[in-house]
């Protein structure tokens, strides 16, 4: 059974959240503050996903 693995909530909060967001943002006319901190969320978080990997 392929359940909701905690790799997939990563991604789901990392990427998929923020995008979905983002475009509501872009779609409802947000101001740049919002959109902003959108864009530093998958910054952060695509670091952080990717730290652990480029270790080696």
């Amino acid at each position: 059974m392929n359940g909701f693995t905690s790799k997939t909530f990563l991604i789901l909060v990392t990427v998929i959240f923020p995008l979905l967001l983002l475009a509501a943002a872009v779609f409802l006319g947000s101001n740049i503050v919002a959109i902003i901190a959108i864009l530093v969320w998958m910054g952060v978080g695509t670091i952080i996903l990717y730290l652990p990997y480029a270790k080696d």
